[in-house]
């Protein structure tokens, strides 16, 4: 008997790992999936993020040199 696992989403647009690559990450000891599209917003705007889960308020943006 094979075990069905649950369906991934972004934790950004919701769109599931059937959708659009996904991007495992773990923060504050938990598992978040973000994707391929999403991704530059935790890099380099974090604050969007905010409310979609928690500690995002502490997420500095990436450093940018010119």
């Amino acid at each position: 008997m094979t075990e069905k696992t649950a369906t991934q989403n972004c934790l950004n647009c919701k769109r599931s790992e059937n959708e659009i690559p996904l991007v495992t990450l773990r923060y504050s000891e938990k598992p978040m999936f973000i994707c391929s599209h999403c991704l530059p917003m935790l890099i380099h705007h974090p604050e969007t993020l905010i409310g979609k889960f928690e500690g995002a308020e502490n997420i500095p943006p990436a450093e940018h040199h010119d």
